[in-house]
């Protein structure tokens, strides 16, 4: 999958907008109100995971590309309340994590070593993730070390996470 991902750290009524849009609706929300309110107004409240989110995901869960994991590693990419997913055109995927989640993934996110990183990357099965390698390794490791000072933020301030992603 070659969608653009993007974390933001937003407070419950955000998150209760959002659940009160149409399902169709939210991801034109996302792209036409949300995305440019935060990248404006609150750039410490968002963070730009570029594609690294699809080998993140995958090496902080069992190495796939599903909404399911052990947690609390598997919150911090696609886990959370699936807000917005359709399987048939797999255009835009909204996912949402509480406050109490956000502490968890930052929690276990700080505590990843990168040797244990780089064994759960290389660990993801070939046929499963066509980019694996060395240079999309060091990629994905530098957005995920930058992406902490994010979750640090949010989880400090008690917001709730929302990850986007779109084709």
């Amino acid at each position: 999958m070659s969608c653009l991902g993007v974390l933001f750290a937003v407070p419950e009524d955000v998150v209760r907008k959002l659940g009160d849009i149409p399902l169709e609706e939210r991801p034109e929300y996302i792209s036409e109100e949300l995305e440019e309110e935060y990248f404006e107004e609150y750039p410490e409240r968002t963070y730009e995971l570029d594609k690294s989110w699809d080998a993140m995901h995958r090496l902080l869960t069992d190495g796939t590309l599903s909404f399911g994991g052990e947690e609390p590693l598997a919150k911090a990419v696609l886990g959370g309340d699936v807000l917005y997913f359709d399987e048939d055109h797999d255009d835009y995927i909204i996912t949402a994590k509480t406050p109490d989640e956000v502490r968890k993934v930052y929690e276990a996110l700080q505590g990843l070593e990168d040797s244990e990183i780089r064994r759960r990357y290389f660990a993801i099965p070939a046929d499963e993730y066509e980019d694996k390698g060395e240079e999309d390794y060091e990629y994905t490791l530098e957005y995920l070390q930058d992406s902490l000072s994010f979750w640090r933020y949010a989880a400090e301030h008690g917001l709730w996470v929302l990850f986007t992603a779109d084709q």
